[in-house]
């Protein structure tokens, strides 16, 4: 009977410890098993996150672009507008200064645009064109240079004034009508407040 005490007593501490073990193993899975879970969740949460922000950085730069090509065709609008605008502006500056070309004053200034050239050329030859409708006034433009003069017809003169030019100082001196108004239009795009940025 002691030997069965005994024997019942160890088989009981055998059994209670398989149980402590058991129990210890299975927490230690249990943990593990969680753990596992935990990273799974992170993993997949990262995962997510990352895909996300690609979708995000994917319909941004669509949208961005879209905007782009937009901004784009509306400046292009803008800039055909614009240019509409300044050349019926200037068609009509140009029209005027052609009717100022038929008037009593522009002989008079055209002498005077002939005698700024003549005082920058001196006494060299030289030879000056103008529209071909000014040939008339070839006499009155000679008279107010001292040195040798050609007066020429010059089909790139449309409007009016007139453009010297001496081989001996290389240099060419422009006071055509045609490129005072040509100059007037960066000015008068900067000025008009019409820059396109």
């Amino acid at each position: 009977m002691i030997n069965d005490n005994k024997s019942s007593r160890f088989l009981d501490a055998i059994n209670r410890y398989n149980k402590e073990e058991r129990a210890k193993i299975v927490s230690e899975i249990e943990g593990k098993k969680q753990e596992a879970v935990k990273k799974a969740e992170l993993q997949a949460k990262a995962d997510a996150d990352k895909y996300i922000k690609k979708l995000v950085s994917a319909a941004e730069t669509a949208v961005t672009s879209k905007y782009a090509v937009k901004n784009l065709e509306s400046q292009g609008e803008i800039f055909k507008t614009r240019d509409k605008m300044l050349k019926e502006i200037f068609d009509r500056c140009e029209k005027k200064l052609i009717d100022f070309t038929n008037s009593d004053e522009y002989k008079n200034k055209l002498i005077s645009y002939a005698e700024e050239i003549a005082q920058t050329f001196g006494d060299k030859a030289c030879i000056v064109y103008v529209k071909n409708d000014d040939l008339k006034f070839e006499n009155d433009i000679k008279g107010v240079f001292s040195g040798e003069v050609t007066v020429e017809g010059d089909l790139e003169i449309r409007i009016g004034g007139l453009r010297g030019y001496c081989k001996e100082l290389k240099l060419v001196a422009d006071n055509t009508l045609d490129s005072k108004l040509e100059n007037k239009k960066s000015w008068f795009v900067e000025n008009a407040d019409l820059k396109i940025s």
